[in-house]
C-alpha cells in the first residue's frame, strides 16, 4: 500500500539537495582558485629565480694542453692577402650610382581606387 506524501519532508529533502550542491559547487571553486593561486606562484618563482650557467671544468688536461698548446685561441689574419675580396664586400652604392631595374618609371606607382 502507498505511504502518505508529507509535504514537509519533500520540501525538507529538497533544501537539503539545494544546500549540497552549494556546498559542492563552493568547494570546487574554491579548489580551482587554489590550483590557479599555486601554479601563479610556481611561475612566479620560476621567473624570478636567479640561473647560473654551467661551470666549465676546473681541471685541465694536460695531454691535449700538452699537443695542441693553442687550441681555443684566435688566429690573427694575414695582413693584405684577402684585400681584394674586402673591398669588393664593402662597396656601398649611393642613389646615383644604383641601376634602375625598369624602364618605365610608372611601374614602380602603386595604384589603388577605393
Amino acid at each position: 500500500m502507498p505511504q502518505p506524501i508529507d509535504p514537509q519532508t519533500e520540501i525538507g529533502r529538497a533544501t537539503v539537495v539545494g544546500r549540497i550542491q552549494q556546498i559542492a559547487d563552493r568547494t570546487s571553486l574554491a579548489a580551482q582558485a587554489r590550483v590557479a593561486e599555486d601554479s601563479a606562484a610556481i611561475q612566479r618563482n620560476a621567473e624570478t629565480l636567479v640561473r647560473q650557467a654551467a661551470l666549465k671544468e676546473n681541471e685541465v688536461n694536460r695531454e691535449l694542453r700538452r699537443r695542441n698548446p693553442f687550441v681555443g685561441r684566435r688566429k690573427k689574419r694575414e695582413q693584405g692577402s684577402n684585400k681584394g675580396e674586402d673591398q669588393k664586400a664593402r662597396h656601398f652604392y649611393n642613389a646615383s650610382e644604383k641601376d634602375v631595374l625598369a624602364d618605365d618609371p610608372q611601374d614602380h606607382d602603386f595604384d589603388v581606387e577605393i
